[in-house]
């Protein structure tokens, strides 16, 4: 096996997803992967939905300018960890840290640091017709990322965000075919929220959200050309429905969809070598079966969440995707429990689909987070007269 298919299997498994039987057409491939992986057990819980969520710990990753709707001097700390893919290794792990800070009233700050392993790798050699063990190493991939958003009015704000990406995916030992080497990017998002109605008053309200991800440089693993890799950009656009029902509880609706805006393989699955510019306009018509190939990458998440007294939460969701392109089609259940300024959350994923082979893609995530501020709550104030939508 040469270098540039060790390289794709990596890629492929972090993104922990098996088709069994199912041969992808000119599927989407990219470098670093593993920053779409949805960290956090809320948004785990339904479907992956987190653009348009109310705000949490972990906004950092799915949008920041939720932050600009916590209360003014909010700040605080979420913590995920995915401990393995099941079916797959067992060392392999992804973690998540982020921060928050809403330093003023129009004004947010945060940030984050992603750690994914691969585990223990067995490096082995083929010498005729014998194997031998050249020892082992641990793939890894980590990304850190910081970001600063700003209310544009009372309902709608804005955040940008800067990262840096590392991928140690590659033993650069002397005796390879060629020489590789860690893979280093630089990245920026642009995201945006959106709210119909303030959130210190507990009534129906509509929410949208946008994030444009991963816009950056490649990831070089060697000097030679052909081991260059296109971070995974994205587009996430995404709305829900938030119903008041009792005094302090919610019922909540979501509906995502996220395309990748890197240009599809061809069918010898040979990758495009596009600008990253170049390559997310390419990306909407690179596709020799039409717009109707395009919408077969879209990958679709569906969520509900029911919040009882800002106490418990209850989740369940659906991710969807076309089988031809990589065929995600995950039912995901959740729950969340919260004690002071802690809360605890917990999601497991499962394939409903007989063309996934159910042993391998089942995940299990983990998230707990800490608010600094004060527990006492946002005032909330009760509309006078008919509640409004």
């Amino acid at each position: 096996m040469t270098n540039k298919y060790i390289l794709l299997s990596f890629f492929l498994c972090s993104l922990s997803i098996t088709v069994s039987g199912q041969q992808l057409i000119r599927p989407v491939i990219t470098g670093a992967p593993f920053l779409q992986i949805v960290p956090d057990a809320r948004a785990g819980g339904m479907g992956e939905s987190g653009v348009a969520t109310v705000p949490d710990a972990y906004s950092q990753f799915h949008n920041p300018a939720k932050f600009l709707f916590m209360q003014e001097g909010a700040q605080g700390i979420g913590l995920s960890y995915i401990p393995q893919f099941v079916g797959y290794a067992d060392d392999i792990f992804y973690a998540n840290a982020a921060y928050y800070n809403k330093i003023s009233e129009r004004a947010a700050i945060s940030g984050s640091l992603t750690y994914f392993s691969f585990g223990n790798v067995d490096l082995e050699e083929e010498v005729g017709e014998q194997i031998i063990t050249q020892g082992s190493f641990v793939p890894n991939e980590f990304a850190l990322d910081f970001s600063y958003s700003l209310k544009l009015n009372d309902r709608f704000g804005m955040a940008v965000t800067a990262r840096y990406i590392r991928s140690d995916i590659t033993d650069s030992q002397g005796n390879t075919t060629v020489q590789l080497k860690t893979g280093q990017a630089i990245s920026a998002d642009v995201s945006g929220f959106y709210t119909s109605m303030p959130f210190n008053q507990h009534v129906n309200r509509w929410t949208a959200g946008f994030n444009l991800k991963n816009v950056g440089s490649k990831l070089k693993y060697s000097n030679e050309s052909g081991f260059d890799y296109a971070l995974p950009t994205s587009l996430k656009l995404g709305g829900g429905y938030h119903i008041a029902t009792s005094k302090n509880d919610y019922v909540s609706f979501y509906a995502e969809a996220l395309k990748y805006l890197v240009p599809a393989t061809d069918d010898n699955r040979n990758i495009p070598e596009d600008s990253a510019i170049g390559g997310i306009f390419n990306s909407f018509t690179d596709a020799p079966d039409g717009f109707s190939e395009e919408l077969k990458e879209v990958i679709l998440s569906l969520g509900g969440e029911l919040n009882f007294n800002e106490k418990l939460t209850v989740r369940t969701g659906l991710v969807t995707q076309n089988k031809d392109k990589g065929y995600r089609n995950h039912v995901t259940f959740g729950v969340g429990l919260i004690l002071n300024n802690f809360m605890f959350d917990f999601a497991y994923q499962s394939p409903i689909s007989n063309y996934i082979n159910f042993s391998q893609d089942k995940v299990v995530k983990i998230s707990i987070s800490f608010k600094f501020d004060k527990p006492a709550k946002m005032a909330v104030v009760e509309p006078v007269g008919e509640v409004l939508n």
